[in-house]
């Protein structure tokens, strides 16, 4: 069993860990591929890139930013010994590949050849049997999560032919691939793929993605809105566990809650992001009765999570924090984790109005903060908006 890379770098008396984690799930899924495989090449979309800086490591031999889990992973049995095995890293910007093969060496390219341009490529002449870890990364820090695609394939001539020809016809014929310009959070409410998230997180948008940890990124489609209480209904193909409501659903001055979401994607945790505090107040800006305070830390990208009470139901939908300039101009102080939600009985009157039926809970046994966490991975996940 190949074992996880890590590289210590010890500099002025500070140790940075970089890492591209091979026991982590892939993120866009894997596959099986014997030699001769069908429907070739392979063809895998994706977001490219991450925080991690190939640069700053030299078990690499190139630069550019990866995820830290591999974005893709074939397990492969080869067939025709003349046949070579290629990866193809394809993007409207400067794209890096990486990959480490069954024999647990590192390889690394971000341009593959002249004809291909700024495409990134690798080359197994006598590819070995077993799993393949690859990521595809941008060699720009601006280019992260631009939209790409991965090419397998054991054709790798008419592979070169077919890109340098989509490459020559780009500026005249092809629209541009459509780039990331925000994130979210979103949550599955039924296990049919219905997800909730904010209205503003998906306003402006001309397509969705929607991606819990360790399973594949799929398409998510909005069903409708509520501008003025900033909700959005979205449906994808992905089933998942679904978020539970408390029967007893209102909460309390005082009552502990909890945050999970995907905050700064790109910068902290791709794997989720937990934090807690308490109900601060019952109500909102203005004394806004359909939102409410919370303690707990949020970031841009935890809106549209779920906030969890200690049963681990929905106690309402992360959506804004206090604006600290607003705030220091009106009274001269800056506010610290004034952050709010909406209630979670807003929430449900949106779900109704849409026919939507979500789930319930009346479990009076209060769960520890770890098991709140493990319950919102398995339908909590990351919502990319393209345009």
């Amino acid at each position: 069993m190949r074992s996880t890379i890590f590289l210590i770098l010890s500099i002025a008396a500070t140790a940075t860990v970089i890492a591209q984690d091979v026991s982590l799930e892939p993120y866009y899924g894997e596959v099986s591929l014997a030699g001769g495989f069908e429907d070739d090449p392979h063809v895998v979309s994706m977001i490219a890139g991450g925080s991690l800086d190939l640069s700053e490591s030299p078990l690499f031999s190139c630069n550019g930013f990866t995820a830290d889990a591999p974005d893709y992973q074939i397990d492969y049995s080869p067939g025709n010994p003349d046949l070579e095995l290629s990866f193809f890293a394809v993007a409207e910007v400067d794209t890096v590949i990486l990959i480490n093969a069954p024999n647990g060496l590192w390889h690394c390219n971000d341009d593959f050849s002249t004809q291909l341009g700024s495409t990134a490529g690798l080359t197994f002449e006598q590819p070995l049997a077993g799993v393949y870890d690859i990521w595809v990364g941008v060699y720009d820090q601006d280019d992260i999560y631009s939209a790409a695609e991965l090419y397998i394939t054991e054709l790798a001539n008419l592979l070169d032919e077919d890109l340098t020809e989509t490459d020559s016809s780009s500026e005249t014929s092809s629209p541009g691939a459509p780039q990331v310009i925000g994130s979210g959070t979103a949550f599955a409410v039924t296990t049919e793929g219905h997800l909730i998230t904010n209205y503003h997180v998906i306003s402006g948008c001309n397509s969705l993605t929607f991606q819990i940890p360790g399973s594949a990124a799929a398409e998510a489609a909005v069903v409708s809105t509520n501008e003025s209480s900033d909700l959005a209904l979205l449906r994808t193909d992905i089933p998942t566990r679904a978020a539970q409501f408390h029967t007893r659903s209102r909460i309390r001055l005082g009552d502990e809650i909890v945050v999970y979401g995907f905050p700064l994607l790109g910068e902290l945790s791709s794997q989720g992001n937990l934090t807690s505090g308490v109900v601060s107040a019952l109500t909102g800006l203005g004394d806004d009765l359909s939102t409410f305070q919370i303690s707990a830390q949020i970031q841009p990208g935890n809106s549209g999570g779920p906030v969890f009470d200690r049963y681990g139901a929905i106690a309402g939908v992360v959506v804004s924090t206090a604006n600290q300039d607003y705030f220091a101009q009106q009274s001269g102080n800056i506010p610290q984790d004034v952050n709010f939600a909406i209630t979670a009985d807003i929430t449900q009157s949106f779900l109704r109005a849409n026919n939507v039926r979500y789930e319930e809970s009346d479990s009076v046994e209060e769960l520890r903060t770890a098991d709140i966490a493990e319950r919102a991975q398995s339908f909590t996940g990351a919502l990319l908006c393209y345009r």
